[in-house]
C-alpha cells in the first residue's frame, strides 16, 4: 500500500506544481474529486481507510499551495466552510465504517494576507471517546468531528469567535447537529470550544451537541432577518424514552441562539412568521449529493 500510495502522490505532486504555477487547480480539484467518489459505504473497509489516506495526503498538499486559498473547490461534495475574515477555511467530511459507524475527517487552512502564505492542520476525530465533549476543549490533534456547512464570525471586547454549524452522521440509529465555538488561541493555535453557549437550565458549554433519529430531521441554520441561529427543539417521541435518543425528533416548536456581549444566548419559542412546512431540514446543495451515500441509514 505504501508503494501505490507513494506513486500516486508523485504523480498528483507533479500536477500541482503545473497547476500552481498557472493558478488553476481544475486538474488538481479533478484528481481529488476522482479519489473522494471512492469513499462510499458500499466500498470495503479497506478501500475505504485506504483512499481517504490518500485523500488525506493529497488534498493536504495541495492547501499547502498559497494560490489554493483563493479557488472554490466546488466539485468537492463536501463541508467547506470560509470565514468571513477571509483567514481561514476548513473542509471536513466522514466516511462509514462496517459496523454502521462514522469517522469525520478534515483539514483546517489558514491564510496570512500579509505574506501570502498558508498552514494547514488536519482534524483527527476524537469524538467517540470524550467523556465530557460539551465541555472539552479541542485542538486539531483532539477534534469534535462534524461536517460543517455554516460559520459565522463574531466579535466581542475585539476578540473574534467564530460559531460553527455542523453535522455528524452517529451510527445507524442516531445522527447529531452541532453548534461549535472556534478561535485562535493565545498561542496563535487553532482552538475549538469556548464556554459561551447558554443550554437551558444547564449553565454555558463550550459546544452544544443535539442527538436525534437517524429517521428524522433536525434544522439547525442562520437565520439573516432575525440575526440568530435558529433550530428544531427536540424530544423524545413518548416520556418513556426520555435519553434514548434513537427516539428523539422535532417537537415543532423553534428555539434560537443570539450574541450579545460575547454569548450565544438561549431564546425559546422562536416566532418565524412562516409555515411549518418551510422549515425543512438545512443540508446545502453541494453536501445533498454525498447525503444520498448514506440514505439506508435515514440520514
Amino acid at each position: 500500500m505504501k508503494q501505490f500510495l507513494l506513486s500516486i502522490l508523485c504523480s498528483f505532486c507533479i500536477c500541482i506544481s503545473v497547476s500552481a504555477q498557472q493558478k488553476d487547480f481544475s486538474i488538481a480539484e479533478y484528481n481529488l474529486n476522482t479519489i473522494y467518489s471512492k469513499l462510499s459505504r458500499f466500498a470495503s473497509e479497506e478501500d475505504n481507510v485506504k483512499n481517504n489516506a490518500i485523500f488525506i495526503q493529497m488534498l493536504d498538499s495541495v492547501l499547502k499551495i498559497p494560490e489554493s486559498f483563493h479557488y472554490q473547490f466546488s466539485e468537492l461534495n463536501m463541508g467547506i466552510v470560509t470565514a468571513p475574515d477571509q483567514t481561514f477555511r476548513i473542509f471536513t467530511w466522514f466516511i462509514v465504517h462496517t459496523n454502521g459507524t462514522y469517522e469525520t475527517f478534515g483539514i483546517l487552512q489558514r491564510y496570512f494576507k500579509v505574506n501570502n502564505s498558508v498552514k494547514t492542520y488536519k482534524l483527527q476525530d476524537y469524538a467517540s471517546s470524550m467523556k465530557d465533549p460539551m465541555m472539552t476543549t479541542c485542538t486539531p490533534e483532539y477534534w469534535y468531528g462534524a461536517t460543517y456547512y455554516d460559520i459565522r464570525q463574531e466579535k466581542y471586547d475585539g476578540v473574534s469567535t467564530y460559531i460553527l454549524l455542523g453535522w455528524r452522521p452517529n451510527d445507524i440509529y442516531t445522527q447529531k447537529k452541532v453548534i461549535e465555538t472556534f478561535r485562535f488561541d493565545k498561542k496563535d493555535k487553532p482552538s475549538f470550544g469556548y464556554q459561551i453557549i447558554e443550554l437551558k437550565g444547564k449553565g454555558y458549554k463550550k459546544r452544544v451537541i443535539f442527538e436525534y433519529s437517524a429517521k428524522q430531521t433536525m434544522t439547525l441554520r442562520y437565520e439573516k432577518k432575525k440575526k440568530m441561529i435558529v433550530l428544531d427543539h427536540i424530544g423524545p417521541s413518548d416520556s418513556r424514552y426520555e435519553g434514548i435518543y434513537e427516539y428523539y425528533g422535532p417537537d415543532f416548536s423553534i428555539d434560537g441562539y443570539k450574541f450579545k456581549q460575547g454569548k450565544l444566548h438561549y431564546i425559546a419559542d422562536i416566532d418565524l412568521h412562516s409555515s411549518r412546512e418551510k422549515f425543512s431540514d438545512y443540508v446545502p446543495e453541494k453536501l445533498k449529493r454525498k447525503k444520498k451515500s448514506v440514505e439506508h441509514y435515514g440520514l
